[in-house]
């Protein structure tokens, strides 16, 4: 069997192990990865192609280097000239004889673009990459919705997410201790959000939520990340300064930290819901934890219904976690750790393949 060639973009390596963990597993199927930035220009598959001769494939992962070169024109009928070049560039490098792939993460990018042209350039490329990758078959379905093309559901390939298991390291630190450094008793129940703190992702409604009094005393949030502005981590750090149930740690999060506060807390939030995957959820699955999610974070299709506490409101999260015990949330973290546990790279990486050899 030929070793198929991909040039995976745009590579975001760097503090998401994601990419490469896909790559090192395909090398098993006899499939070559190398990484680079998406190039900016008019044509950038085409460009690809000339900077990469052998590759049969060209991987595309996220879109946000091109949706922020099309945010800097003049213009939304610009823009969207810009995009359809984009579209026929890729029917051109097709017609060469490469593929493109796209998985698509988001259904739109987190950041603030024009979403009418975003709309517009993701629904040209949707109908002229060769094949999609989505992480979960709700997830093409909201594509299709989103989108308005309902044959997008025909055109995605579902290949579930990976786990992360063996990827970080084991806690060395006690819960107990790692709590007393917050004044947290050992029996209170700690609930995690972390990662890159920004507004789209609702942790400040969160984190208002357990500063207004409705929730238990003995349950506390911990919010943990860099946050991406300065006047949000000042409205994260004000809302911490008037509630002791509200705890917050600014700053670079390394993975020895990260492994340390996962084994010390009782759950994880993922507040945020217009999203189509996350590894933080598959994350917190595999260390077993359990999980507090908003109802539209059902399109992940990989947490058991008994895995999370699902809410569709702020209040409704009052509700549900009143009478929570801890019980109850040591069975929910076994049944994400063993649904997490079936979550392998190299199935994910047979699959992928097998799309690239079709």
């Amino acid at each position: 069997m030929r070793t198929q060639k991909v040039v995976m973009v745009p590579d975001f390596r760097e503090g998401n192990p994601y990419q490469s963990l896909l790559a090192n597993h395909l090398l098993q199927q006899d499939v070559e990865v190398t990484f680079d930035k998406l190039p900016l220009g008019y044509f950038p598959f085409s460009e690809l192609c000339k900077q990469h001769p052998q590759a049969d494939i060209i991987h595309l992962h996220w879109m946000s280097p091109l949706l922020f070169v099309l945010s800097w024109t003049s213009s939304p009928f610009k823009a969207k000239l810009r995009g359809l070049l984009l579209a026929l560039d890729c029917l051109w490098v097709r017609l060469r004889g490469k593929k493109v792939i796209w998985t698509i993460h988001n259904k739109f990018s987190h950041e603030n673009f024009d979403r009418g042209v975003e709309l517009f350039v993701r629904r040209l490329l949707a109908r002229c990459v060769s094949a999609i990758i989505v992480h979960s078959q709700s997830a093409a379905n909201r594509l299709a919705h989103a989108y308005s093309i309902p044959r997008i559901r025909k055109k995605a390939n579902v290949i579930f997410h990976g786990n992360y298991e063996g990827i970080y390291p084991r806690p060395v630190q006690s819960r107990a201790s790692l709590l007393a450094t917050l004044n947290i008793p050992p029996e209170h129940t700690v609930i995690l959000s972390f990662g890159m703190l920004r507004p789209y992702k609702g942790i400040d409604k969160l984190a208002e939520l357990f500063a207004s009094g409705k929730l238990p005393e003995h349950i506390h949030l911990l919010i943990m990340g860099k946050a991406d502005k300065e006047d949000y981590a000042a409205s994260l750090q004000a809302i911490c300064d008037r509630a002791n149930n509200v705890h917050l740690r600014l700053g670079f999060l390394s993975d020895e930290d990260l492994a340390e506060w996962l084994g010390a807390v009782d759950m994880v939030a993922v507040p945020f819901s217009d999203t189509l995957t996350s590894g933080s959820v598959l994350l917190a699955m595999t260390e077993g934890k359990a999980l507090l999610l908003p109802e539209l974070s059902k399109v992940f299709d990989c947490v058991p219904d008994e895995g999370a506490v699902y809410y569709q409101s702020e209040e409704d999260i009052a509700i549900k976690l009143q009478g929570l015990s801890s019980c109850d949330v040591n069975a929910m973290g076994k049944a994400n750790k063993v649904a997490a546990s079936r979550m392998n790279w190299p199935d994910v990486a047979r699959m992928t393949a097998n799309l690239y050899r079709r």
